[in-house]
């Protein structure tokens, strides 16, 4: 491994290296960096499906549950990125082994690939001429090489930046698109009352499973962010930021969209309302945002599932999702988006179950030899990940449910269990170790 002061590895971001103290960032770039993953096209989207299935205090009641839900997940992910300074790739060593981490790196690399793809998707969606293949193909590629330029700079170069006017053009755009929409309905009183489009499609339940679901990636990398912040403060503020103020007022405005328009195509809605152009060059400068963001967090997991620096990793899952967001297009963008996010419930609750388990309770939040000291594999998690993902696939496929199978709890439960004597032992050694006021 290279040294600290290796430029090369500076440019890498420290994707397989603990950041050093001389690397943290301010709070307010990395609040910005995270609300530019929740001030998003894909909030949107999905605050526009809530609005198309269930009344506004319905959809807002599924809308606060499941943006709690993944805050308290986001948060403890978040405080062991920033007490150990580590990324989620290195922070998985903890709980998998230093090769066993490969297992969760690879799973998660993949899903964030696949978000990727289908976010690309979704903003190819608004602009004109997207309906045939030449022009899905061509805006797939131009954009998906522009992301990848972007996120190949890292968070100094390029995340920050594009960050700082990404997320405010976007909040430019949705209001503009809110005022429009009220105006159109004949009031926020009409919106109000309005009788969704869809309406008893989707239980609430379910609704509550998918938006957990399509937040477990992004909750699950806090710690490729908050390995630069300065304190569990800096965890728990720009939490807020990311998913009270991005993620859940930006399903709020999705909402009030879905209600108001009552049109299942959103390049079509955004039409009707005569904003098809602004919608395109915003989509495009704040995908930047978010795009940058998934590829960043990918390729940060793919270096340690295989092994490689982070720039040809962003190659790869760049190419992966120009692909998947063609795929996505030809399939139509928004079922297949929910579709995919339904398939996340299955896999990814397992890891942050396993690791935030591992960390508080059998280590309690002490791993006094670091890496050092690490097996190459904890095969008490690899055995908790295939039994958590065994259950949960029963749980969605034969026993039909919507919503347990998606909470980060039972990976959790089955891997405490498997590690009841390593517990004993971790909380009796510090329990006799010396205080250091006492030596």
């Amino acid at each position: 491994m290279s040294s600290e002061n290796d430029p090369l590895d500076r440019y890498d971001d420290y994707s397989l290296q603990l950041v050093p103290e001389s690397e943290i960032k301010s709070t307010w770039d990395i609040a910005l960096v995270r609300m530019g993953l929740t001030v998003s096209v894909s909030d949107l989207v999905f605050g526009y499906t809530l609005g198309l299935l269930f009344s506004f205090g319905n959809a807002l009641i599924v809308a606060a549950i499941y943006s709690v839900i993944i805050a308290v997940l986001s948060i403890l992910m978040g405080i062991i990125g920033v007490r150990e300074r580590t990324s989620f790739a290195l922070t998985s060593r903890f709980a998998f082994g230093r090769e066993g981490s490969r297992l969760p790196s690879l799973v998660l690399a993949l899903a964030i690939a696949a978000f990727y793809g289908y976010i690309l998707g979704i903003t190819v969606d608004v602009f004109p001429g997207s309906g045939t293949t030449v022009g899905q193909i061509s805006y797939s590629i131009a954009l998906g090489t522009l992301f990848l330029i972007i996120s190949g700079l890292g968070f100094d170069r390029g995340l920050k930046w594009f960050a700082r006017l990404g997320v405010p053009l976007m909040i430019v755009l949705v209001l503009v698109a809110v005022g429009a929409t009220i105006y159109e309905a004949g009031g926020f009183g009409a919106i109000l009352s309005a009788t969704p489009e869809q309406a008893g499609k989707q239980t609430m339940t379910a609704l509550i499973g998918l938006g957990v679901a399509k937040w477990l990636a992004g909750a699950t990398v806090t710690p490729d962010l908050m390995r630069f912040g300065r304190n569990n403060t800096a965890v728990v503020t720009t939490t807020i930021a990311e998913f009270v103020v991005g993620n859940l007022a930006f399903n709020m405005l999705g909402l009030i969209l879905g209600l108001g328009l009552g049109q299942s195509d959103l390049g079509a809605a955004f039409g009707l309302i005569g904003l098809t152009w602004l919608a395109s060059v915003t989509f495009v400068v704040q995908s930047i945002t978010v795009e940058m963001n998934e590829l960043y967090a990918a390729s940060l997991a793919t270096s340690n599932a295989v092994g490689l620096r982070r720039t040809p990793t962003n190659l790869i899952v760049g190419i992966i999702g120009i692909g998947i967001a063609y795929y996505g297009l030809n399939q139509g963008i928004i079922d297949s988006f929910l579709e995919f996010i339904s398939y996340l419930g299955y896999a990814l609750p397992a890891i942050p179950a396993i690791i935030i388990a591992d960390y508080f309770i059998v280590q309690k939040m002490h791993y006094p030899s670091g890496f050092d000291r690490l097996p190459d594999v904890n095969w008490r998690a690899v055995v908790a990940f295939f039994a958590t993902l065994a259950i949960n696939i029963y749980l969605g496929g034969f026993v039909n449910d919507t919503l347990w199978h998606s909470l980060p709890i039972i990976g959790g439960v089955i891997y405490i269990l498997l590690s009841i004597p390593q517990t004993r032992d971790s909380w009796r050694r510090q329990a006799s170790a010396p205080s250091p006021l006492t030596g």
